[in-house]
């Protein structure tokens, strides 16, 4: 259990996401660094996706009642331990009666995640349409649908296996100014001026103050549309370029609606995902072309190296059908752990309710 003494700027409960019921106007939400949260329930034994706090600018002050493993990844937002500075990326011991603080950024990053051992559960965080992510225009999803609050009460659920620490992450991401976010064309931009692509990979824009969890609007040279800025409403995804009629381009985060009218010039690519989530207002952003081999190989490296963390953490690859985790064995019939290459094919089996049905994945590089 943990108690908030103090909320931060903005600390949420978050996981991967809410998926599957954009058709119905709720949003994906979720952790907006997901490569960060993921790690940071990677280096403490739990399962990728369970619950953990989104902390913005400036953290929580947090008392544990209980002896855990915490990790804290992302932004770094200067955490302490009773006073002392500790590091990011990797296991860190508490023990009941310890406090957690933040002092604040330091220009590397806005977003911290923190997850404890268990992850959070309790009545008042509630799993609403498969997830615990908070989504707070909706106020639903989350502590109650709300950010944290100066004394609020979480509790912890059970760690699925004894965990004994010592895990961090090698060459964890640095999140500076000046990032550039690499991008694949598309796909409405053949509803833009010649130039337009050109004018965007070759400038640089300023994250403006206005930006938030639903977009990252950017200031700099106008991007210039064909005939307008309409396009027939259509869907979104994390990362899309939206140019509106002003030619001011709009990058679409978690809260984002779930359809859109705009233009849509270029997608930033899955593995930039955790710099976009990163920029902070005043900070500069630049584009560069990649083609889709090169951002599909990006993200592979990216998720070797989360493959890593769970191989090394123990934690069990499963699938979810039709909602349902299931668990994933090998040829042995022993849980696989992460993504580890070891076998090519693994096996689970479903239910349909009526008779079992042996499915079987092959895993390729």
């Amino acid at each position: 259990m943990i108690e908030i003494l103090k909320a931060g700027t903005l600390t949420t409960i978050q996981d991967s996401g809410r998926t599957g019921y954009q058709e119905l106007g709720v949003p994906e939400t979720g952790a907006m660094d997901k490569f960060s949260f993921r790690c940071a329930n990677l280096l403490i034994g739990n399962h990728e996706n369970a619950p953990a706090m989104e902390a913005v600018l400036f953290g929580p002050e947090v008392k544990f009642s209980d002896d855990s493993f915490i990790a804290i990844t992302g932004g770094d937002l200067s955490p302490t331990i009773d006073g002392t500075k500790v590091n990011l990326w990797e296991t860190l011991p508490v023990s009941a009666g310890s406090i957690l603080s933040f002092t604040g950024p330091t220009g590397n990053g806005i977003r911290s995640y923190i997850s404890i051992s268990g992850g959070f559960s309790g009545d008042k965080i509630r799993s609403v349409m498969g997830s615990y992510s908070t989504y707070l225009p909706g106020g639903f999803g989350g502590n109650e649908g709300r950010a944290l609050k100066e004394g609020d009460v979480l509790h912890t659920g059970m760690a699925e296996k004894k965990f004994e620490g010592g895990l961090f992450l090698e060459n964890p991401p640095y999140f500076g100014d000046d990032e550039t976010l690499r991008i694949i064309p598309g796909p409405q931009d053949g509803m833009f001026a010649p130039a337009t692509l050109q004018t965007l990979i070759s400038s640089s824009y300023e994250i403006t103050p206005n930006s938030d969890r639903m977009g990252c609007r950017l200031d700099g040279p106008i991007l210039e549309h064909l005939d307008g800025p309409d396009v027939i409403s259509d869907g979104t995804a994390f990362g899309v370029i939206q140019v509106p009629g002003d030619g001011k381009p709009i990058i679409l985060l978690s809260d984002r609606g779930t359809t859109g009218g705009y233009t849509k010039i270029a997608t930033v690519i899955s593995a930039d995902r955790s710099k976009l989530a990163q920029l902070a207002p005043g900070e500069s952003v630049n584009f560069e072309v990649v083609n889709q081999e090169k951002a599909v190989n990006l993200l592979k490296e990216q998720e070797r190296l989360l493959s890593s963390l769970s191989a090394y953490g123990g934690v069990p690859l499963n699938i979810k059908v039709n909602g349902v985790s299931v668990d994933i064995v090998d040829d042995d019939n022993q849980l696989a752990i992460g993504i580890n290459m070891e076998h090519s094919t693994y096996k689970t089996v479903v239910s349909d309710g009526h008779k079992d049905h042996e499915i079987e994945l092959e895993i390729s590089e």
